[in-house]
């Protein structure tokens, strides 16, 4: 399980284990604001463990001020995306040798997106020039790093899924698919709440009455369908799954090819422009 603390991590064990006395949770510390962390995580986890079969990229915060973390990068992009991109690029190796031992569809990676990547409608792109950034505004913002993680299904599916060059030649498979986990009741949630005005919390109430918020338990349905499910086959690799892990048209940023390479190749650039890959 990865976490950016051991005291958090510790509670999410503990009560994990009130349900599930006999799991064997291990930690894996990691901070998205520090990419340093990131890999070092990684390459901690490809040194102890032999194989890898699911990757559930769920870490994320919502809607925060704007802010430039310490890589350079606005953090929600660098925590919700960039993050994630990192710690799958230095698990490629260990995923594409689980495939091979154990077979098609052993090893899947899971970038969790959000139906805020098409909210608010501002939404058509990945900006990269600083000042289109900062025109976002931080719903927006968060709207684009969630883009950003369906965007990464993409080439991972490219270059890896069923069909791909890398599977034909017998050097791996991995099937990857983007999943919203729906509107669920989690502490995110409640610091939105908190962090708009006095006019609009009475949505929040309004909401978790009528269902439209769903309890924690129903939030990883989505996730764990891709990552485990032997109902998800090749096929569906690279697709876009709803909360009720169906099938989803996602946006038309979403789909557009053009935006899949653009935002690929910047990630990499700036990768290696700052050393970590």
């Amino acid at each position: 399980m990865g976490a950016r603390s051991s005291r958090k991590v510790t509670a999410a064990i503990s009560k994990i284990k009130e349900t599930h006395p006999e799991a064997d949770v291990q930690v894996l510390l990691m901070d998205h604001t520090i990419l340093s962390t990131v890999v070092s995580a990684a390459k901690s986890f490809s040194v102890q463990e032999p194989k890898l079969h699911g990757l559930i990229l769920n870490a994320g915060i919502v809607a925060v001020p704007y802010e430039i973390t310490p890589d350079g990068f606005e953090i929600q992009m660098q925590v919700n995306y960039i993050a994630h991109w990192l710690l799958t690029y230095h698990l490629l190796p260990i995923l594409l040798s689980t495939s091979l031992k154990d077979g098609e569809g052993s090893a899947r990676v899971v970038p969790v997106t959000s139906e805020g990547h098409r909210r608010p409608w501002t939404v058509t792109k990945i900006p990269y020039d600083e000042t289109e950034i900062k025109g976002f505004g931080r719903w927006g913002l968060y709207g684009v790093s969630k883009l950003a993680d369906i965007l990464l299904a993409k080439p991972l599916h490219a270059s890896y899924g069923p069909g791909s060059l890398n599977s034909m030649q017998g050097m791996g498979e991995i099937w990857a698919a983007a999943a919203n986990p729906g509107f669920i009741d989690t502490q995110l949630n409640e610091k939105n709440r908190d962090s708009v005005g006095w006019k609009l919390k009475w949505i929040h109430s309004f909401i978790r009455a009528t269902g439209v918020v769903r309890p924690c338990d129903e939030g990883c349905v989505s996730s764990l369908f891709v990552a485990a499910s032997p109902q998800f086959k090749k096929e569906m690799s690279g697709l876009y799954f709803s909360e009720k892990a169906n099938i989803t048209k996602p946006s038309p940023a979403a789909m557009s090819e053009e935006e899949r390479v653009k935002l690929e190749a910047w990630t990499q650039e700036v990768m290696k422009k700052g050393g970590w890959i």
